[in-house]
């Protein structure tokens, strides 16, 4: 039984480290290794030939790695997707928060319209999205140059179609770049309560200096307002994002007969 538990347990962890999608393959996979184990061993009750038998598999490490360049697109399709699925739901969240901070009513013409800052505000809010997914993708432990490199490359070729189709686009995407800088650090401290107020007040300060800057009239008032808005949309940013992980994760968990 020790020697089952042994040989189920590399094989579990070799199942794991493939990556594999599809849960009829990965069923099918463990069913393999099974079988070689049992045809590799003509003892399977002594402890020395099982051994044997694990030592002569090979690191499991190295199979892994070749079984998961035998899934690699599989896994990319499915990377791909997950990004897909966060950049969407996230970007309708924050496009949400926006229609509720924006919505007016005007009760005696009983008409329901949008405040006149509508569209910069949300332009700024879904590049705050667009800026803080990669920099989520880029810097997700462990670190890997090439997913970094490929995220800050999509985030750079984004700015660069902006900056052709749409001439004042470009400066949402510096702006909120600069605000994700912001927010990776405010997000650093530990604190929940200290974290938020934080985050609120650095994106406040940075919209007003951002504004004097331009010298467009952008009171302490509108900023931290401006500010609470775009922490609001951070946050549920971040929490998408979150469960979009797991929910991916949960995609390559090796399931248990």
């Amino acid at each position: 039984m020790r020697d089952e538990n042994t040989i189920a347990a590399l094989i579990e962890l070799i199942v794991v480290r493939a990556r594999i999608p599809s849960r009829t393959r990965r069923d099918d996979l463990r069913r393999e290794l099974w079988t070689h184990f049992e045809d590799a061993s003509d003892f399977p009750n002594d402890d020395d030939a099982i051994a044997d038998v694990v030592r002569r598999f090979g690191a499991e490490a190295l199979i892994a790695e070749s079984l998961r360049d035998v899934y690699r697109w599989d896994y990319a399709l499915w990377y791909f997707a997950k990004i897909a699925a966060a950049i969407v739901a996230s970007i309708a969240a924050a496009l949400l928060i926006e229609v509720i901070v924006n919505l007016r009513v005007e009760l005696q013409a009983e008409v329901w319209r949008l405040a006149p800052g509508f569209s910069r505000a949300a332009g700024m809010s879904v590049a705050v999205v667009l800026g803080l997914v990669t920099m989520w993708e880029a810097a997700r432990r462990p670190f890997s140059r090439s997913r970094a490199a490929v995220a800050v490359g999509a985030y750079a070729a984004i700015c660069l179609v902006i900056r052709v189709l749409f001439l004042s686009g470009i400066g949402a995407l510096v702006t909120a770049t600069i605000l994700v800088g912001i927010g990776s650090l405010c997000s650093n401290l530990e604190v929940r309560p200290r974290r938020v107020v934080t985050l609120v007040g650095a994106f406040a300060v940075a919209l007003y200096l951002n504004h004097a800057w331009l010298n467009v009239a952008f009171g302490p008032s509108r900023a931290l307002i401006a500010g609470a808005i775009l922490g609001a949309v951070w946050s549920s940013t971040v929490a998408i994002l979150h469960h979009v992980d797991r929910a991916f994760a949960r995609i390559f968990e090796p399931t248990q007969g």
